[in-house]
């Protein structure tokens, strides 16, 4: 029910757009939040071997999936991430869990030397390391940096429930449901669905009405909750409204395109900021929207006079923690090169020896085929792609590689070790698309943890990797039936031409 609301209204918007009939409604895009992530390397120039966050694809995947949360929410803004690089020469900083006092020392370290730091201040600065511990982020003013270690338990965008910080967002279980959002219930980050609705409502989740279920999933599914068990994929309209107002507020500094928004069921002064919007599209062309996002508030607008410059862009918006150590919701080791056991601390260096050749290898390839590309004729078009080819075959040899060290260091690993090299050949059997071997190590991890939270992850991650292969074995087989019905259709034709 609730996808088909989404979609009733994505479609009664596209019909707005018809009747406005302006050419620069073609432009459809978003309000770019800009994001910068530096990887701590360690003396050694290595990432961890396992983590939530060691690999490219695992961090890009957080990126792919905020940017669904933040899609399927219709909300205007989107993570755009514009600098992704390996940081060494600050090793000091590789090891440190994700606290209030290391951030701020980062922070601290970060401004005085910006250079080494790679500090930005055009954009929230992402700090990832080979701490054990979660992430934390800071509120405003002071929203400028994100530290996040290895096993951050928030999915599916650990990113996401930081940036929501960075935007003025709360938990959902803040000082005993205080978040700033009255539009959510009273929340406890212990708490059971059947707990939430009986605090609000006086009986079970299952006796709720429809209504109300939905209520308590708004407060479950939250991004900014600490639930487990299930993804974290919501956002309530006063949530949307408080990242709304912070981005504009930070606008100068933190947005790619400057937004102007338009509602019009608004009253009050008009400026085109979030707080006090314009009314009508006019008043938006009337300002100037030369290079800027218009984004519209759910609602009917009059066809404006004036066309909207082919430079703006449309953009479509429904809806209206002193924070903490983080949501640590299960704990495993990274630096496992420092193993006790020879076999693992050989095999994870081996490990990390791979990964970082696989990176080099595409980021050579990436510069180089730059340099071809500018030449614009047929020939380097045809270099640059045989590049990028060679490229991606040496990158899959040195994953294969690393996944061969990963699998021998699991045969001698021990406890908790054991358990996080485990989950980390799951996951990257996952983000190579080998789905089978993926449920298998899922399932090792849920079987061989005693901690609750991991457990759960691993069975949802196992269950996801299952859809993945049914979805995909009826692919197959629809693909194979149409082979099959084309194949008969040819030989009933080569009958009929004999005949």
């Amino acid at each position: 029910m609730k996808w088909l609301f989404i979609y009733k209204k994505a479609l009664f918007i596209a019909i707005a757009f018809m009747l406005i009939g302006q050419s620069a409604l073609a432009a459809t895009a978003y309000v770019p939040v800009r994001i910068s992530i530096k990887f701590i390397l360690s003396s050694g120039g290595s990432r961890p071997a396992s983590g939530n966050l060691n690999t490219d694809a695992e961090i890009n995947a957080e990126f792919d999936w905020g940017n669904t949360i933040l899609t399927d929410n219709l909300s205007e803004l989107r993570l755009d991430l514009i600098e992704f690089v390996d940081l060494s020469g600050v090793s000091q900083h590789y090891s440190n869990d994700a606290t209030n006092a290391n951030r701020d020392a980062l922070r601290d370290d970060a401004i005085a030397d910006p250079t080494t730091y790679k500090w930005r201040t055009d954009a929230i600065n992402i700090y990832i390391n080979g701490g054990t511990g979660s992430a934390i982020s800071d509120l405003p003013p002071d929203n400028d940096i994100i530290l996040m270690n290895q096993w951050c338990g928030n999915t599916p965008s650990c990113v996401l429930h930081e940036l929501g910080h960075s935007l003025n967002l709360l938990h959902t279980h803040q000082d005993g449901g205080a978040d700033g959002c009255s539009d959510t219930l009273e929340d406890n980050s212990s708490w059971t669905k059947n707990q939430i609705a009986i605090n609000a409502y006086g009986k079970t989740y299952a006796n709720c009405t429809a209504a109300e279920k939905n209520q308590v999933d708004l407060v479950f599914n939250n991004v900014m909750s600490y639930h487990a068990g299930e993804p974290q994929l919501r956002l309530s309209y006063c949530q949307m409204d408080r990242t709304s107002t912070q981005a504009d507020s930070d606008r100068g500094w933190l947005l790619t395109r400057e937004p102007v928004y338009v509602d019009s069921a608004y009253t009050g002064s008009e400026s085109g900021r979030f707080p006090t919007p314009y009314k009508t599209l006019q008043s938006a062309i009337n300002a100037g929207l030369s290079g800027k996002a218009v984004v519209l508030q759910q609602g009917s607008y009059t066809a404006p006079t004036s066309p909207i410059s082919d430079s703006s862009y449309i953009v479509t918006r429904f809806g209206t923690s002193t924070v903490g150590q983080g949501c640590l919701l299960y704990s495993l080791p990274v630096d496992m090169e420092k193993s006790k056991i020879p076999q693992v601390s050989n095999a994870i260096k081996a490990v990390q020896s791979e990964d970082t050749a696989a990176r080099k290898v595409m980021r050579g390839a990436k510069a180089a085929a730059k340099m071809v590309g500018t030449k614009g004729t047929e020939q380097a078009e045809q270099d640059k792609s045989s590049m990028m080819e060679n490229a991606e075959l040496t990158r899959k040899l040195h994953e294969d590689n690393a996944i061969g060290h990963l699998l021998y260091a699991e045969v001698f690993a021990t406890g908790k070790e054991k358990i996080a090299i485990q989950l980390e050949l799951a996951q990257r059997y996952k983000y190579s698309r080998n789905c089978t071997e993926a449920v298998g190590f899922f399932i090792l991890v849920a079987d061989n943890t005693t901690q609750p939270h991991l457990r759960a992850r691993a069975l949802y991650e196992a269950d996801n990797c299952r859809k993945l292969i049914e979805r995909s074995q009826k692919g197959a087989v629809s693909k194979q039936r149409e082979k099959n019905a084309n194949k008969q259709r040819e030989l009933k034709e080569d009958e009929q031409i004999e005949e």
